[in-house]
């Protein structure tokens, strides 16, 4: 599954910086064809040449998912946002925003200090624990800043002590650059862990739009109201079950707009062609699961952390999908992908 949204935070030239230090340091990100696009090629051998890019090698939010979607055979992870105030999730929200520029435009490591925790949980798997990895990380990325480069988080959507960033970054005259998306935990004021997804950005996509911006009405990358995030979430988490799960491809007719608009690169617009995509994808691939690590919703705007596995023994991929709900229908979806590799210098997994 896949889908997507935008709402402009300039962050500069310093993530673009992140995503060419860091791919001059491990490797391009490696893209992997998505459950609703095609059928992916997670195999060990792809994944041990995953995308690496600590991209924002922040603190990452965590097992802080929220609540257990059950996917079939895929466990779910247990997550949940925790009794925090809404309040507390704005303040949250305006925290990492401001950490996150601060390290990735300005390139200002002072705020590590205040604002990032001393037990700092790193799950991009080239990265290593603690503030210090980090600090290093945004200092070799002001080393290596492309001039003219920049980027632009389109989506930050947040829920108890998890904070979702999507964000566009590298771009260049001559390189279309890398999306990711970054999950931030919050607690007591710090930010305590860090996750993420980095796919590079392909010249054409078989929708012909582009992986971030918002095109349903209204026009604007901010998540709705919240008083609509519990039915927005209720309609996601009933058709991830239901379609990833139980692989019941009728859950498409029933949750997504028949004229859905899509940003997964590899998928046209339409239910039908999403529709298509898991029917060939379940074909293919009977062992298929999906495990559900984390849910982050925030208004209209829903984002789902899957752990994607053609088979018990794939190492699998990371999928981040974002959902725009209306009227109880999925309209627009984005979706990011990266192979899951073998090992990870923190010692945790993406999940």
């Amino acid at each position: 599954m896949t889908m997507n949204r935008q709402h402009a935070v300039r962050i500069g030239a310093a993530v673009a910086a992140v995503a060419a230090a860091t791919a001059l340091a491990t490797g391009p990100a490696t893209a992997v064809p998505r459950s609703a696009g095609s059928a992916r090629t997670g195999t060990a051998a792809e994944s041990t040449a995953a995308a690496g890019t600590a991209a924002t090698g922040v603190a990452a939010t965590g097992t802080a998912a929220t609540g257990t979607v059950a996917t079939g055979a895929a466990t779910t992870g247990t997550a949940t946002t925790g009794s925090v105030s809404a309040r507390e999730t704005a303040a949250n929200k305006a925290l990492v925003t401001y950490v996150y520029k601060q390290l990735f435009t300005y390139y200002d490591t002072s705020v590590i200090d205040k604002y990032v925790s001393p037990d700092y949980i790193q799950h991009n798997p080239n990265v290593a624990n603690g503030p210090e990895a980090l600090r290093r990380l945004v200092e070799n990325l002001k080393a290596t800043a492309t001039p003219g480069s920049g980027s632009v988080t389109t989506h930050v959507i947040a829920q108890g002590d998890l904070v979702l960033l999507q964000t566009h970054a590298g771009t260049s005259d001559t390189f279309s650059g890398i999306g990711l998306v970054d999950v931030f935990r919050v607690e007591h004021h710090k930010i305590v862990e860090h996750w993420d997804t980095i796919q590079p950005v392909p010249a054409t996509t078989a929708n012909g739009h582009d992986m971030f911006g918002t095109l349903t009405s209204p026009q604007t990358d901010a998540a709705g109201p919240a008083s609509h995030t519990a039915a927005s979430e209720r309609v996601v988490r009933a058709y991830v079950q239901q379609l990833t799960g139980r692989k019941d491809v009728t859950a498409v007719d029933r949750y997504l707009a028949p004229d859905l608009v899509q940003h997964d690169p590899a998928l046209a617009d339409g239910a039908a062609a999403t529709k298509q995509a898991y029917t060939d994808l379940f074909a293919a691939h009977p062992q298929y699961r999906a495990t559900v690590a984390k849910v982050v919703a925030e208004g209209d705007l829903v984002a789902v952390h899957l752990h994607d596995q053609n088979s018990p023994s794939d190492l699998g991929t990371s999928v981040y999908e974002i959902f725009r709900v209306h009227h109880g229908r999925i309209v627009e979806h984005w979706a990011l992908t990266q192979a899951v590799p073998a090992t990870s210098v923190n010692g945790n997994s993406m999940f």
